[in-house]
């Protein structure tokens, strides 16, 4: 059973709005937006592993920050996991003594605070009780989605992505997902902005959505603020028999084996 926990889920700030940040169970996030914030100081200390997709700020606001405020109330630094560019970046422009102190040598490089972990490519790994592998992302930048299983429940998370052919190629494949977590940022008025920013629009979801078997789940997330309700009735009147979600910032769910 996979518990997911959506810390953040949407595509901007403003109100109740979290960016991205997807607890699993206690221990595990993917991604570090704004939602992280939404945590107690001690469920903040008891997070060992940060996996991320990509280093746009919504994605990585709070990792900073999350250092800081536990370093107190930890024995062994806090994991960040990524491919091997956006850990690179994360490196060179946020813990380098300017923007952010380098936790990964405070209070010494023996003892860190903080580590940084390149993960490897095409193999799955271990992290935290889950296995991941990363899945493929159409961003502009250095990013990926992941498949996340344990105990025979499978989840598959885009990431912030444009319409990606090798991402729906791979999932729609995998016999034992039971959902997707997917980015839907833009309704149909704004399809050439979702071209631009390289993010999905409504009909591109309902394009590969429709592909998938019937009973995995569609979670949407990261609409951007002021198109919710647009997208989710868009989506709804062309999914109609379809599990789709529309989660808010906070909501939890429960995956089992399929």
């Amino acid at each position: 059973m996979i518990k997911l926990k959506l810390l953040g889920c949407n595509g901007g700030i403003g109100g109740t709005r979290r960016t991205t940040c997807y607890a699993l169970d206690e221990s595990v996030l993917i991604d570090a937006g704004t939602g992280l914030t939404s945590l107690s100081l001690e469920e903040m200390a008891r997070i060992d592993h940060v996996v991320l997709t990509h280093a746009h700020f919504d994605h990585i606001a709070s990792l900073p920050l999350l250092m800081d405020s536990v370093i107190g109330m930890r024995t062994g630094p806090i994991n960040v996991w990524g491919p091997q560019r956006v850990i690179e970046i994360v490196a060179n422009h946020v813990f380098n003594n300017q923007i952010w102190p380098d936790f990964t040598s405070i209070p010494s490089i023996a003892h860190p605070f903080a580590k940084l972990n390149a993960i490897p490519e095409n193999q799955t790994f271990d992290i935290g009780g889950f296995k991941l592998s990363t899945l493929a992302a159409n961003h502009g930048i250095p990013a990926c989605g992941y498949r996340v299983e344990k105990a025979g429940a499978v989840l598959a998370f885009s990431g912030d992505t444009a319409d990606c052919p090798d991402f729906w190629e791979a999932i729609h494949n995998d016999d034992e997902l039971a959902g997707v977590i997917v980015e839907c940022s833009y309704s149909r008025k704004m399809h050439e902005m979702a071209l631009m920013s390289m993010h999905m629009d409504v009909d591109m979801v309902i394009k590969e959505f429709s592909q998938l078997r019937s009973n995995v789940a569609g979670i949407i997330v990261h609409r951007k603020p002021g198109l919710e309700d647009e997208i989710e009735s868009e989506l709804r009147a062309a999914l109609p028999d379809r599990d789709v979600r529309f989660p808010i910032s906070g909501q939890e769910y429960l995956f089992q084996t399929k």
